[in-house]
């Protein structure tokens, strides 16, 4: 079953501009057109957009992308550049995942400042970058 350019990006919840910028550069295998000349997305290439998709909000380079691609297509004597690859980025995503609880927590100790600070008649003595205002 093929979909089209407007179905693929409703189900993958990722706009058509980049789905059609991600296609003008090669990096969606087995994406073709129809009769009249619009994409068609198979089974294969939704797969393709849904993981080009994840490497891409993880950071990882579209060059890289690429690379994993084309090592994809080459067989199985590629199996451990490519894990290394998917290793390397989970590895990166992890650290990036510290940092945003890192902040997080931050962000959530001056929301509960707020609240002590709503509860009680007077405020208390702080830094001005403690301050709840």
């Amino acid at each position: 079953m093929l979909l089209t350019m407007k179905e693929v990006s409703k189900k993958l919840d990722v706009s058509e501009h980049t789905i059609r910028y991600y296609d003008n550069i090669d990096l969606i295998p087995g994406v073709s057109r129809n009769e009249q000349g619009r994409r068609v997305f198979n089974e294969d290439a939704v797969g393709w957009l849904q993981f080009i998709i994840a490497f891409r909000s993880t950071g990882m380079p579209i060059a890289d992308v690429k690379r994993y691609i084309e090592l994809t297509y080459q067989g199985q004597q590629t199996f451990d550049e490519r894990l290394q690859m998917l290793k390397t980025q989970m590895s990166e995503l992890d650290d990036k995942i510290k940092h945003l609880n890192r902040q997080r927590e931050i962000i959530n100790t001056k929301i509960n400042n707020y609240y002590e600070e709503a509860q009680t008649d007077q405020p208390k003595n702080k830094q001005p970058y403690q301050k709840w205002v």
